[in-house]
């Protein structure tokens, strides 16, 4: 884990170069939601996948002074590996019945990763900041079995044998942000900051091993990237200091298609990321 960091710090000083002015940060994100998936097609159906999603990121940052008073930010986070959960797949056809068609579950586990890439201006006090951000969750579905199949329960329920599908799911887009810090004294301070994307481009692609299917979800849709922490400085200068606090991702679909068909309409792909994060800041 610190190798990762170290590694992770390296590239980012490597990247940015030289500069007169910056900081560093170095630190964890253990983070728990979801990401799902729906798409409805003829006459009345529908089918939902959901994957539950933790894992702890490992986030690190620089910040590099620009003339003009402005800053280029780097963010970028990486899990260590999603921890197995229960994942779910549900389908209807309301044309015969309002109840579960098709009802299983199985294993999920994976990776996810994030990135941001910021130009910031102070005024006032008050950092704000255009961007882009990106991340991707993937995910692989083992261990399936069925409860319920064409509307009847199974007892014992139905494995599915060799299951090894995969999807995963991007977005990315261009952002709008402003973070701010309140001092409650010499060393201590309030932060925190809110980025929002209000056109993101949304892809899936899924592959369904067990019918050997391969196909291809896009569409456009939304990014909130929120956090607020405590931050303590560990000299009077400043130069080093550690934060606590609480992040918050959601990514959301607005409308897409499937390329399977005209037909097929992708209704939903919601993604949710939360959960305290602890950080470390350098400055020199």
């Amino acid at each position: 884990m610190v190798r990762s960091l170290a590694l992770a710090a390296l590239f980012l000083v490597t990247w940015a170069g030289a500069a007169a002015a910056g900081e560093l940060t170095l630190g964890q994100w253990p983070a728990d939601g979801w990401q799902m998936w729906r798409i409805t097609f003829p006459a009345d159906g529908a089918s939902e996948l959901y994957y539950p999603q933790k894992g702890t990121y490992l986030v690190a940052g620089y910040e590099n002074a620009l003339p003009r008073g402005k800053k280029l930010r780097v963010e970028g986070g990486l899990t260590n590996g999603l921890r197995g959960t229960t994942g779910s797949d549900s389908d209807w056809d309301y044309t015969r019945s309002p109840n579960l068609w098709y009802y299983g579950e199985f294993k999920t586990t994976g990776a996810s990763a994030f990135a941001n890439v910021d130009l910031v201006k102070e005024k006032a006090g008050r950092e704000f900041f255009v961007g882009y951000s990106y991340r991707q969750n993937a995910f692989r579905m083992t261990e399936g079995v069925y409860y319920i199949e064409n509307y009847a329960a199974q007892n014992p329920p139905n494995a599915l044998s060799g299951l090894g599908s995969t999807y995963t799911a991007t977005y990315q887009g261009p952002h709008i942000g402003v973070r701010d810090k309140i001092d409650l004294s010499r060393r201590v301070s309030v932060v925190g900051s809110l980025a929002y994307s209000p056109l993101a481009l949304v892809q899936g692609h899924g592959w369904w091993n067990l019918r050997n299917l391969n196909f291809d979800h896009t569409g456009v849709g939304q990014m909130v990237d929120a956090q607020i922490g405590l931050r303590y400085a560990l000299n009077d200068k400043r130069t080093a200091a550690v934060t606590a606090g609480y992040r918050y991702q959601y990514m959301s679909l607005y409308s897409g298609t499937e390329n399977t068909s005209d037909d097929i309409a992708w209704e939903k792909a919601t993604n949710v990321q939360k959960g305290f994060y602890v950080t470390s800041e350098f400055r020199f």
